[in-house]
C-alpha cells in the first residue's frame, strides 16, 4: 500500500484535480488520510469558535441544555473530537451502504477506503467552501453578516462534498455512480443530523 499523503497535500490534490485526487485516496485506502483532513477542519473550526467566543458572540441556539453564552467556548474545545466522531459515524454508514451495493468478492469490505474517501470528501469542501468563507465574511463584514452570506456558499460546500464522495466511493469498491452517490448521501445525512446538535 502506498504511503498516506499529508493533509496539505490532499487539499492541494483536490484543488488541482478532484477526480484524480479522489481516485488516489480510494486506491491508497488509508483511513489516516481521512482522519488527517478531518483534523484540519476540526482545528480550524475550533480556532474560529474561540475567536467568536473571545469577541463576545453567541449563536442563536446553543448546545441543547447548556445555553448560548458558553457555546463557542465549548465548541472550540470539542470541535476536533466531535469532527472525528462524525467522521467515524458518517464514514461507517457510507461504508455499510457501499458494502451492500458492491459486487460479492469485490473490494467492498475495505473500510479504510471508505473512511479515507469520506474524510477527504467531507473535510476539504467544508474547510475551503464553508469555514474559510465564514472567517472571511466575519473579518470583512462582522458576525451578523455570516448568516446571510452562508446562504450562498453553504450549498456549494454541500454539493462539493457529495460530488467528491461519489467520485471516491465509485472507485473505492467499485460501485455504480448511483450507488456511490447513495452511500455518500447516507453518510453525510447521518453526520449532519448528529452534528447539527453541537456545531454552529
Amino acid at each position: 500500500m502506498p504511503d498516506s499523503r499529508p493533509a496539505w497535500s490532499l487539499f492541494l490534490d483536490v484543488l488541482r484535480g478532484p477526480r484524480a485526487a479522489m481516485a488516489g485516496v480510494a486506491a491508497r485506502a488509508d483511513a489516516r488520510e481521512g482522519r488527517a483532513a478531518m483534523l484540519v477542519l476540526g482545528a480550524l473550526h475550533g480556532a474560529f469558535s474561540l475567536l467568536l467566543y473571545g469577541s463576545g458572540y453567541a449563536p442563536r441556539f446553543g448546545i441543547p441544555g447548556l445555553g448560548r453564552d458558553w457555546h463557542y467556548l465549548l465548541q472550540a474545545v470539542l470541535a476536533v473530537p466531535l469532527y472525528l466522531v462524525l467522521w467515524r459515524i458518517g464514514g461507517g454508514v457510507a461504508h455499510a451502504v457501499a458494502r451492500r451495493g458492491a459486487a460479492p468478492g469485490g473490494e467492498g469490505s475495505r473500510e479504510g477506503a471508505s473512511l479515507a474517501v469520506f474524510g477527504v470528501s467531507y473535510a476539504v469542501p467544508m474547510t475551503l467552501f464553508f469555514i474559510v468563507p465564514d472567517i472571511a465574511v466575519y473579518l470583512a463584514f462582522g458576525f451578523p453578516a455570516i448568516g446571510k452570506a452562508m446562504r450562498y456558499y453553504a450549498p456549494l460546500a454541500a454539493a462539493a462534498c457529495l460530488v467528491l464522495g461519489t467520485m471516491g466511493f465509485s472507485r473505492a469498491h467499485p460501485l455504480a455512480t448511483r450507488t456511490a452517490f447513495l452511500a455518500t448521501l447516507a453518510g453525510f445525512v447521518t453526520q449532519a443530523l448528529l452534528g447539527a446538535l453541537f456545531l454552529r
